[in-house]
This record gives structure tokens, C-alpha cells and sequence, in this order.
């Protein structure tokens, strides 16, 4: 018999409320009603909306991610990817093989690698063997869907060039300073305007507005959205130096003469740069002592003002202060990579092959203390950081015969080929080396919350038609649920009767 101080006692004839989710709310309160609604939403949004996406991918796609793959457990990549690690770390190259189409026609040596268009180009270099002497040899290929034609002879340059400096702007190509056969540096700077037909330079000319105001040979250049920017390289003396210079688009459509920017804090020759972001990166080369490990970061400068979009109020850049009234274009401030842990290259190199693809820089090849090594680095510096590390994988490393010394790098398409150069015996060779830049992703992974399937990947326009229909045909079926659910759920009770009438029945035909 329970007294009135009972808490279970709730008064004669009263019924207990039902608790629900482990007895923390009412079955019949707002609690419940508000957790019921959003499990709901969240099915609607899966049968409606994310299954018929994964039905569409699966048509299409290689591979199709089912849920969130946090911590892969498993992990299983195709054989296309020669023995790679699994998954494949971003920027790694498949194993390099022998590219015999793509043989360049002589040594191969000094010479300067530029694409434009639907061509490449290899300008200039040496020839010679007891002593090398600049050419005016000029050589040309076609970039077509197999890859690189062979090479072809092309319209010569009016002065031998080796070391030269060039860059594809605005649709002509460039060719600044470099050595002669004569003098070891010259401020000369030739363009070439690919034929409207043809495609193909068919002349050079020289431009005495656009001459340097000093004689380089090895200098770093690359192109900026409104200008070519050159940066150090040798003088006469075969000195590195650290001037800067930028010439600019003008309003005619021609590049004003050249005008100084901040140089660089160390003297640098034989180097690449190229731009990641509003930086331009400068990597590999030598310094004043010889080849040197550091690479270094040039910031630009940009507006000061990031306008939102709508009504959202303009955004001050991060870097305003350090900017300061710096104009639009130009480098405000050059900082070197060791500032960051790892940020500078493992070991000092002379004659690597360098190169950028998709935001990420290369160097292959080359000589540590004076023997050819096969290694081949890798970094993607980030805007906030720059260079925090550089990657190697022992596959992505030249063949152990290949290795390379003042070789070229340039990417074709899905491919980088390493082009000329000199053996570890010290013997040139143009013989090319090609390897694949696009790993092939997982195409099975299973993770703590979801995992990665094969997928068809039917191509072109009938695989979209028939993902279409795959995905209409998903989307109707999960509709013709949840509605049948709906119906179900309106009428509770007649649907629990149908139900326990069929499973009776069922029961009853049994025994």
C-alpha cells in the first residue's frame, strides 16, 4: 500500500505519461515533436536528395564516396599507379619511362624550354663537345592528344642564345638576355609572334625599347597577369645578382621598358620561379657560393580592399600594414623559406630540372657535390604558410640509369617529360623521360563513417543521359516511399490491423 508520499502515487485513475529516448522526454510533449521533425528532414534529404546524387556518380564516376570517410581503414588503389603509396600523396609523379618520340634533335644542353600554344620550343643552348658554343638553333613540337609530335627544326634566332630567359605573354614569345658565343651575358630581348594559320613562330625580332638595363644569362622569369617579370641571373662578370625588373603591359598592348622592383635579399642564377597565388616562389639555382637549398618568397601587392559581395561591408587585407602604399603589382616584400620549419630544399643542387604544375614545384635530378643523383622533390607552398616541406617518394624518383643533370621539365597534358641533359657519366643525351602527373585516386576505401565503391564511369553524353535516368529513377522510388510511409503513418491503426491480419494469416497457413 503506497502513502500519499510515494512519488509514483499520481492520483486514482490517472494514466502515466509514456517516456521516450531513454525516458528523457514526453511522448507527447515538443521535445519529442521537435526531434521527430528533424529525423524526418534529415530522411526526406537523404531519399530525395543525396541518394539520387550517389546514383548519378555512380554512373559516371570512376569512384563514388557513400557517406563521410573520415580515417580510411582500407585502402585499395588501381594498378595504374605502379606500386605507388596508397593513397597517392598530392603532386607525386607515376614511375618515369624512356619518351623516345619526344628525343630532342642534338645535345640538348643550355637551351631554354617555352611553350606557346599548341607548340613547344626549345631555344637555343650549346653545341660542341671539347668547348660548348651558343646556337641560334631553334626547335619546335606539336602538342596534340597523344602527347608531344617529334621535333621539328624552326625558324633560327638572328643571334646564338644559351641560358635565356623566356616566357609566353599575351600571345607572343619572349626570349631575354642569355649568353652569346661571344660574351657570357646580353641584354638583348627578341620576340616571336606565332602565324595566325600555322600557329608556328615564323620569325623573331628584336626589340632594342625592351632591351634590359643590364646583361643577364640565367636569370629567372615568368609571367604576372599584367607583365614578365625577371629576376636575377648572371652578369658579365658570371656573378649572380639580385636585381628585379618587371615590364609592364601598357595601354597600346605592348610592354613598357623595364622598371626595377625589390630585390631579392641574396644574389640567385639558374633558378625557376613561378607564381602560386599573389606570391612568386624562386627555387633551386646557385647563390654566391654555389647551388644553393634556399628558396624565397616575393609577395605582391594587391588591393588593399576586398569588395563583398552584396551588402556585405569591404574586407581589409590581412597584409594592408605590410603592404603600406606599395603599388598594385609590384613586390612589397621578399621573404626567405627557412623562416619556415622544413621550408628549405633537403639538399643543395646544381643543374636540376625544374618546373611548376598546378600551383606546385618541382626539382628533379641534378648534382650533390658533383655526382648526378636521381631524386626528385616536390612542394605546394599555401598562401599562409609558403613552403613548410618538401616530398619525395621513392617511385617518382628518376630511373636508376636516368639520372639527369641541366635537363628541362615541362608538362604535357596528364604527362612531365625531362628533356636533354647529361648522364651520370657526364655523356649528353636527348633523350626524354616522361612521367604521369594525375595519380589515380582509391577506388576502394572503407573509413570510420562511410566508405569509397567502384563506380561505371560511362563517359560522354550518353553516360550523363543514362545518370540522369538513374538518378530519376532513384528519386521516384524514394518518393513513392515515403509517401506510402506518410499514408502509413495517418492512419496508425488501420495499417497496424492490415499489418497483424497478414502476419495472422501468414501464422495460420503455416501450421
Amino acid at each position: 500500500m503506497s502513502g500519499s508520499g510515494d512519488p509514483r502515487a499520481i492520483g486514482p485513475g490517472a494514466v502515466a505519461p509514456r517516456r521516450v529516448l531513454f525516458g528523457l522526454l514526453d511522448a507527447d510533449g515538443w521535445g519529442w515533436a521537435g526531434v521527430r521533425s528533424v529525423l524526418w528532414t534529415l530522411v526526406i534529404i537523404l531519399m530525395l536528395g543525396y541518394i539520387p546524387d550517389r546514383a548519378y556518380y555512380l554512373t559516371v564516376s570512376p569512384t563514388v564516396e557513400l557517406g563521410l570517410n573520415l580515417a580510411s581503414l582500407v585502402n585499395i588503389c588501381p594498378a595504374e599507379n605502379e606500386g605507388l603509396p596508397c593513397p597517392a600523396p598530392a603532386g607525386a609523379l607515376i614511375p618515369w619511362k624512356s619518351a623516345t618520340e619526344a628525343d630532342l634533335p642534338g645535345d640538348g644542353v643550355d637551351g631554354s624550354l617555352l611553350q606557346g600554344g599548341a607548340h613547344i620550343y626549345y631555344i637555343g643552348g650549346t653545341t660542341g663537345t671539347a668547348t660548348r658554343v651558343a646556337t641560334t638553333t631553334v626547335s619546335v613540337a606539336t602538342i596534340d592528344a597523344a602527347g608531344l609530335s617529334a621535333w621539328a627544326a624552326g625558324t633560327p634566332l638572328p643571334e646564338a642564345r644559351a641560358h635565356a630567359g623566356v616566357a609566353f605573354f599575351a600571345g607572343k614569345a619572349y626570349v631575354i638576355g642569355g649568353a652569346s658565343d661571344t660574351t657570357p651575358a646580353t641584354a638583348s630581348v627578341y620576340v616571336g609572334t606565332p602565324d595566325a594559320t600555322s600557329g608556328l613562330i615564323t620569325a623573331w625580332e628584336r626589340l632594342d625599347a625592351l632591351e634590359l638595363p643590364a646583361a643577364r644569362s640565367g636569370a629567372s622569369v615568368t609571367a604576372v597577369s599584367d607583365g614578365i617579370v625577371v629576376l636575377g641571373g648572371e652578369g658579365t662578370d658570371r656573378s649572380p645578382t639580385t636585381t628585379v625588373w618587371k615590364a609592364k603591359l601598357g595601354a597600346s598592348g605592348e610592354l613598357e621598358p623595364w622598371a626595377d622592383l625589390l630585390e631579392l635579399p641574396e644574389p640567385r642564377s639558374f633558378a625557376a620561379a613561378a607564381v602560386v597565388g599573389d606570391s612568386i616562389y624562386v627555387w633551386g639555382g646557385n647563390d654566391a657560393s654555389g647551388p644553393t637549398a634556399a628558396a624565397l618568397r616575393g609577395d605582391m601587392a594587391i588591393d588593399l580592399l576586398i569588395l563583398g559581395g552584396g551588402h556585405s561591408a569591404p574586407v581589409v587585407n590581412p597584409d594592408a600594414e605590410a603592404q603600406g602604399d606599395a603599388e598594385v603589382g609590384t613586390i612589397y616584400r621578399w621573404r626567405a623559406a627557412e623562416s619556415n620549419e622544413g621550408g628549405n630544399f633537403p639538399t643543395p643542387r646544381d643543374g636540376a630540372a625544374l618546373w611548376s604544375a598546378n600551383g606546385t614545384l618541382y626539382m628533379a635530378g641534378g648534382s650533390i657535390d658533383g655526382t648526378a643523383t636521381t631524386f626528385v622533390h616536390w612542394t605546394a607552398p599555401a598562401a599562409a604558410t609558403g613552403i613548410t616541406t618538401w616530398t619525395s617518394v621513392e617511385l617518382s624518383n628518376l630511373p636508376a640509369d636516368g639520372a639527369r643533370v641541366g635537363a628541362s621539365g615541362v608538362v604535357i597534358g596528364a604527362h612531365v617529360l625531362l628533356l636533354g641533359g647529361a648522364d651520370a657519366a657526364g655523356a649528353y643525351s636527348a633523350g626524354a623521360l616522361s612521367a604521369g602527373t594525375s595519380p589515380k585516386a582509391p577506388v576502394f576505401r572503407v573509413g570510420l563513417f562511410g566508405l569509397t565503391v567502384p563506380g561505371l564511369a560511362l563517359q560522354g553524353e550518353v553516360g550523363q543521359q543514362i545518370g540522369f535516368l538513374s538518378a530519376a529513377g532513384a528519386w521516384t522510388l524514394n518518393f513513392v516511399i515515403l509517401l506510402g510511409a506518410a499514408v502509413a503513418y495517418g492512419q496508425r491503426e488501420r495499417f497496424r490491423a492490415w499489418v497483424g491480419a497478414k502476419l495472422g494469416r501468414k501464422g495460420a497457413s503455416a501450421r
